[in-house]
């Protein structure tokens, strides 16, 4: 619709088959309020009014079809078919859509340019999303003909600004929707003839370069850099722009392409390199970016154009030695660290280096890329604002691998008090769980590293430090846990003392038949393998029904609290050790029954449950975190050696053993000799370690089974 008009000029009836040419209505196309408008906000002030989004179409349904058709013979026979036939600038479909709308959406060149011979003002035509038909034809994929028969319909330049600046509801200009589509000719043919539109922001604040670099699009960023510049009347002035702002919050164009594409980054760097010191409204540069995501090209490709921006704190105050630490990208870090020698002396504003960053946020694989270098060495003691090292922050988040990593470096200094008065051993005593913990829970495993390599708490009386901290006393919730552990417990001391009741009565290998004079015995009651199982699937009974017994007390909450806990601690034993022996009487089961036929099935058996024993609990494996700091402190003998002191000792309120040795000896021989070893000791004890009777089953000449005859054999398995 023409804006100058306030009423539809009359309709007129063409009978010839050739539409002859009527003036130009350059008004239609470019009117003053449309070159007006500010080009890069979607204002509607400045453009025809739209048509109502659900409105009664004027457009035929024949015409309709044929102008999608793209024949122009078939539309001008409708047209001269129809004695009534609508005036081509008011005729729109149901959204708004005028012919040149849909031709210019099909991509047909042809019937484009014979509706805007006979209607010029089609030209700046809107639909309900205030969409130019320009806006249509980018958006059509393989329409660059049409957007380039468009372009030149333009009377002149300022009509031609304000015509590729046009914006619609979004606020997105035609080279918006080019570049959305990935229509690089459309863009060529847009960015030559407005060399600013692609710097034009969409109400999105999104510039069409922008969207080019985010979607990663090469080809695109090619075509639109090229052509880019900044706008200026004078032509002998213009020079590229720096291209800030040119996304939301913001971004550069750069700031995208590091995501995407290091191609496309370096032909950016090339064309503009300023573009490298750049920050977004959160201060951060475009290796910031880089150092979020841990790209280590793009990172070097940067940093070799310009080593200032690895000297840019964003709002936070973090440097992007900050960021890489706090995502664990140790690599970046120490890429960072050897094109900036000082980056060690960076802080944030809380006076934490890169160390203290990766402590905190628990990235210990940047702690053990800086094991044993000078840049830790340097790091390892450094307070904060806060008095905190990195290991009294390692110590907080109960993290016993960076403890460990920490521990393992001599020059660390592990009584340093911060401003709290508090050591690392202070913070570690304040993190073990009051009243009912695990003793392998990473608060313990940590407790032990640090006072079996020598920390000390701070000097104070220890009185005070129980009150103020209110250290060893449970609250009333702790006693809620009685009850969840023993109603979780027995449902497996049951099960067990099913299981194992069940096998007394379906032995393995079978009983003697009935009308035998020891009928019902078992068969294979001769093999020593069989005795073993027979007692590891007692001791299993026992263990488990004294469990299921005393687990009734513990969860009562009428038993005195203190009895409960005794209570608990005797069934958690007795559980473990019914576990291990049900494990081992299966394997013994197993092997009695199969070793006759292949003995190398029952041996594969018996080694496979003897793994399950020592994979029963992965929490004992994590005590080789405190191995190595002992060793790297101490030596191979302070595994071996007590060297708790006594002062420290008498302080704990947590029992943590007296040396590494102690604790291995009982977690992990304790398994074997309890679960396996002993069903096999128990039956050579009592056989007086010689030997053995075996009841071997004599059978008659004609193969029936004959009778039992005690035999005297030399100790075998």
């Amino acid at each position: 619709m023409n804006p100058k008009q306030t009423t539809p000029p009359p309709r007129v009836h063409h009978r010839h088959p050739h539409f002859p040419p009527r003036p130009t209505d350059t008004q239609a196309m470019a009117s003053p309020e449309v070159e007006a408008s500010p080009p890069s906000t979607p204002s509607t002030a400045s453009c025809p009014t739209p048509r109502p989004v659900v409105a009664a179409p004027t457009l035929s349904p024949a015409l309709l079809r044929a102008a999608r058709s793209g024949d122009e013979r078939r539309l001008v026979k409708e047209l001269l078919a129809d004695p009534a036939a609508p005036d081509l600038e008011t005729a729109a479909t149901a959204a708004g859509n005028t012919l040149l709308h849909v031709a210019a959406s099909g991509g047909h060149a042809a019937l484009s340019a014979l509706l805007l011979r006979r209607a010029p003002g089609l030209l700046a035509a809107r639909n309900a999303a205030l969409d130019t038909p320009l806006h249509l034809a980018a958006r059509a994929p393989g329409a660059h003909k049409v957007v380039a028969l468009l372009l030149a319909s333009s009377s002149s330049a300022s009509s031609l600004r304000a015509f590729t600046r046009a914006t619609n509801r979004r606020g997105e200009t035609a080279l918006h929707e080019a570049v959305r589509g990935g229509h690089e000719a459309a863009a060529r043919a847009l960015a030559a003839a407005d060399p600013g539109l692609a710097g034009v922001c969409s109400g999105s604040g999104e510039t069409p370069i922008y969207m080019a670099a985010a979607a990663g699009s090469l080809g695109m960023v090619r075509v639109l850099i090229k052509s880019y510049r900044n706008g200026s009347d004078d032509d002998d002035n213009e020079v590229p722009v720096l291209c800030s702002g040119t996304g939301p919050g913001m971004r550069t164009v750069l700031h995208a392409a590091v995501l995407t594409s290091n191609e496309m980054s370096q032909e950016l760097l090339q064309w503009n390199p300023a573009l490298v010191k750049q920050v977004d409204d959160s201060g951060s540069t475009p290796l910031h970016y880089v150092a979020s995501v841990g790209n280590i090209s793009a990172l070097k490709l940067l940093l070799r154009y310009d080593t200032s921006p690895a000297y840019v704190r964003d709002s936070n105050g973090l440097f992007p030695v900050h960021i890489a630490a706090k995502m664990g990208y140790g690599k970046l870090v120490y890429e960072l660290c050897k094109h900036c020698p000082d980056s060690d002396e960076k802080l944030d504003s809380k006076g934490r280096n890169f160390l203290h960053i990766a402590v905190e946020h628990k990235k210990w694989k940047v702690v053990w890329h800086f094991c044993g270098t000078p840049e830790l060495e340097r790091m390892v003691n450094v307070m904060d604002y806060e008095g905190n090292t990195a290991l009294h922050l390692a110590v907080k988040n109960a993290d016993q691998m960076i403890v460990s990593l920490l521990m393992g470096n001599k020059g660390i200094l592990p009584n340093i008090v911060n401003n709290q008065g508090l050591t690392v051993l202070d913070l570690a005593v304040l993190a073990t769980d009051k009243g009912i913990s695990y003793t392998l829970n990473p608060q313990v495993i940590i407790l032990r590293c640090l006072a079996w390599t020598g920390a000390v708490l701070s000097p104070r009386r220890l009185d005070h430090f129980i009150d103020e901290f209110n250290i060893g006393k449970a609250s009333a919730d702790e006693l809620k846990k009685f009850s969840n552990i023993a109603q979780n417990l027995v449902v497996g001391s049951v099960l067990v003392s099913t299981v194992t009741f069940a096998a007394v009565f379906t032995l393995p290998g079978g009983n003697i038949s009935d009308g035998h004079p020891h009928a019902g015995a078992p068969i294979l009651s001769h093999r020593y393998t069989f005795k073993a199982f027979v007692m590891a699937n007692t001791l299993a009974f026992v263990g488990s029904t004294l469990s299921t017994i005393w687990l009734t007390y513990a969860g009562s909450e009428h038993v005195h609290p203190l009895l409960r806990a005794l209570y608990m601690f005797f069934s958690v034993i007795s559980m473990e050790q019914a576990t291990r022996s049900m494990v081992a009487a299966f394997a013994l089961g197993a092997y009695v029954v199969l070793s006759p036929v292949s003995e190398r099935i029952g041996i594969v058996v018996c080694l496979c449950t003897v793994g399950t024993l020592l994979l029963r609990n992965p929490s004992n494996w994590q005590l080789g975190f405190l191995f190595m700091p002992i060793k790297r402190r101490l030596g191979w003998r302070g595994a071996f050696k007590a060297h708790l002191p006594q002062q420290t000792r008498s302080r704990l309120t947590v029992g943590i053993g007296s040396n590494f040795a102690c604790l291995i000896l009982r977690r992990m021989l304790g398994d074997l000799l309890g679960g396996v070893l002993a069903p096999y000791l128990i039956p050579t004890a009592s056989d007086g370690g010689q030997g053995f009777y075996e009841f071997w089953v004599q059978p008659y000449g004609d193969g029936r089974t004959g009778f039992l005859q005690p035999v005297w054999v030399a100790r075998r398995a």
